[in-house]
């Protein structure tokens, strides 16, 4: 028979659970955990019974619907979207200003080269503008400055307000839809292609006005139209205008006669040179294909890369043809 041996725990503490040989025996449910609180003076105390099982019940308990990762990627998002600011509805109002705006701005360069030929012409000497203008004869490179600056002098007034309406006209818009310097570009290519064409077709006429140039600015219209097309106004007038406008040209150096001798051809101060007119329109097309930048819609078009190409082999084989004519 077994002696009968007092526990440890059991003499601590009456209440305990019943035990077996010394060893405790846990109770079949498992009761709650103790809660702490802290009373205003920072001392902690443990609640009682029935405020352990309040607290502890499940359904004081709010189950967490996201994980802890998807916590942290939607308070990203939530201050992406704080830095990122809605831009500001533009009214109806607003946009037709803009665009009247932008249809009556004057053109920077067209509007500043008309000035320029307006003063050289009022208030250059004729002493001073022979000086400018295209001699005719192969030796030009012993005053190369001939090949830009004939542009600028012009045989008369009428001469003057036809090249400076014209190129109002078709450098307007072609100045607003590509930048200034591009619309410069052309200009003083057409100039140079006019005089070389001049010196190459016609080498005993002396040469003068800006035509070579605005017949550039002129086609350079269809190049414009290719890489913008879509996106552009009017696109059917502008071809449809080059057309008339050359045809009114040809129909006019065809009703004039070709002229019998040369000493007549530079006496007379109202001829036409017809192949700076050419050469000049005729330039404006490849180096507009260059030069101009294209829509972003049509930039990666095969036809648009096809063009420059194109355009790049042409005018590389003009400049190599001129270079070898006057060197030769």
């Amino acid at each position: 028979m077994t002696p009968k041996v007092e526990c440890e725990s059991q003499r601590l503490n009456p209440e305990a659970v019943p035990i077996h040989q010394c060893r405790r025996v846990l109770p079949e449910e498992s009761s709650p955990a103790r809660a702490w609180l802290e009373d205003e003076e920072g001392r902690t105390t443990r609640t009682n019974e029935a405020e352990e099982k309040c607290l502890l019940h499940p359904a004081n308990f709010t189950p967490l619907k996201t994980k802890p990762h998807e916590v942290a990627l939607s308070i990203s998002r939530e201050k992406d979207n704080k830095v990122k600011y809605k831009p500001k509805s533009i009214s109806k109002f607003e946009k037709t200003k803009d665009k009247i705006i932008n249809a009556i701005k004057p053109p920077c360069f067209t509007f500043s080269m008309i000035m320029i030929l307006v003063s050289i012409h009022l208030f250059v000497p004729e002493d001073c503008r022979e000086w400018l203008e295209w001699t005719p004869g192969r030796e030009w490179w012993h005053q190369p400055w001939r090949l830009v600056t004939y542009g600028l002098v012009h045989a008369n007034a009428v001469h003057l307000a036809l090249n400076a309406v014209v190129a109002m006209a078709v450098g307007w818009r072609l100045e607003y839809e590509q930048s200034w310097w591009r619309v410069m570009c052309v200009w003083v290519g057409g100039v140079v292609a006019g005089g070389i064409g001049a010196g190459l077709l016609q080498p005993e006429v002396r040469v003068v006005g800006a035509s070579a140039a605005v017949y550039a600015l002129l086609t350079a219209h269809l190049p414009n139209v290719c890489l913008k097309f879509g996106h552009i106004p009017l696109w059917w007038f502008r071809p449809l205008s080059v057309i008339v406008l050359g045809a009114s040209e040809t129909c006019w150096a065809l009703m004039r006669g070709p002229i019998t001798s040369p000493g007549a051809l530079r006496s007379q101060q109202d001829n036409v040179a017809w192949s700076s007119h050419v050469l000049g329109a005729a330039i404006g097309i490849p180096l507009a294909f260059i030069i101009f930048k294209a829509d972003k819609d049509n930039e990666d078009k095969t036809y648009i890369r096809l063009f420059r190409a194109f355009s790049a082999t042409i005018l590389t084989a003009a400049v190599i043809s001129a270079g070898l004519y006057y060197t030769r």
